[in-house]
């Protein structure tokens, strides 16, 4: 069952549409945020996600029709409607409206024993923002998954490692709990991992061939949380195991959205 809400009405699949000339569909102009519902369908740091798509928007000049409080307003509307307890939420902000879309959230619990990873040589474009303007990322993504990866790592011409396609970095040297600071996507889950850490964090960048000697790497994603790095280019990560460390930090993770979720 699909949800969507435009401009604060419900409307069916056939009927979701935005203009054919609109700077949306033309050059990706609009910003939008994932999220999902956890238990009873609650939302997990809902405020960062807001004031990350407004944020975006900010950033490029693009005026959201509606203020915050009535967008949550919009969103418990539509997540009330579907008859799914978790669901993977849509917000979509262009100039001609604000769309909130639900799906049933969907997730192979086989991820969490770790997955394997390609590094590709290619940047996103004004990376701090999420902007409908995604080929970079869609692009590569897709050519990991082909490939039979679950992600994609990005890198530049140097082999400095950034971000994944779909996610934020992180990796352990002894323990200490690393990522990128800058020139990357601010990541809500990203920014809760920092948050919930027991460990001191480090900002720092690193290369590619520094990276595959770590023992313990994960990535983060708004729907799937933390996942563990089991391989990057088919170099075993460790001893190719979740690491206690990251185990640590997943446990930690869902405690989290089970008790701040609102």
């Amino acid at each position: 069952m699909t949800v969507t809400l435009i401009n604060n009405k419900f409307v069916d699949k056939k009927n979701a549409k935005v203009p054919l000339y609109s700077d949306a569909f033309m050059r990706g102009f609009g910003v939008f945020e994932t999220l999902r519902t956890h238990q009873d369908k609650k939302f997990f740091k809902l405020d960062d996600h807001l004031d990350r798509l407004f944020n975006s928007a900010g950033k490029i000049d693009l005026k959201v029709k509606y203020s915050k409080k009535k967008i949550i307003k919009m969103l418990n509307k539509v997540v009330k409607k579907s008859n799914h307890k978790t669901q993977r939420i849509k917000i979509i902000v262009i100039k001609e409206a604000v769309i909130i879309s639900s799906v049933k959230t969907k997730i192979d619990k086989n991820i969490y024993n770790g997955v394997k990873t390609i590094s590709i040589n290619r940047m996103r474009e004004i990376p701090e923002i999420k902007s409908l303007s995604y080929i970079s990322s869609f692009i590569s993504h897709e050519e990991a998954v082909k490939k039979g990866y679950y992600e994609a790592m990005l890198i530049d011409d140097k082999g400095e490692v950034y971000e994944g396609a779909y996610s934020n970095l992180f990796w352990f040297e002894k323990n200490i709990l690393c990522t990128r600071e800058k020139d990357i996507l601010p990541g809500i889950t990203r920014k809760a991992i920092i948050e919930l850490s027991p460990y001191k964090i480090k900002y720092k960048k690193i290369k590619l061939k520094e990276l595959i000697r770590k023992k313990e790497i994960f990535i983060t994603q708004s729907v799937k949380g933390i996942i563990p790095v089991k391989s990057i280019d088919n170099k075993i990560i460790g001893n190719g195991d979740v690491g206690s460390k990251t185990r640590e930090m997943m446990n930690l993770y869902t405690s989290a959205c089970i008790s701040q979720c609102s």
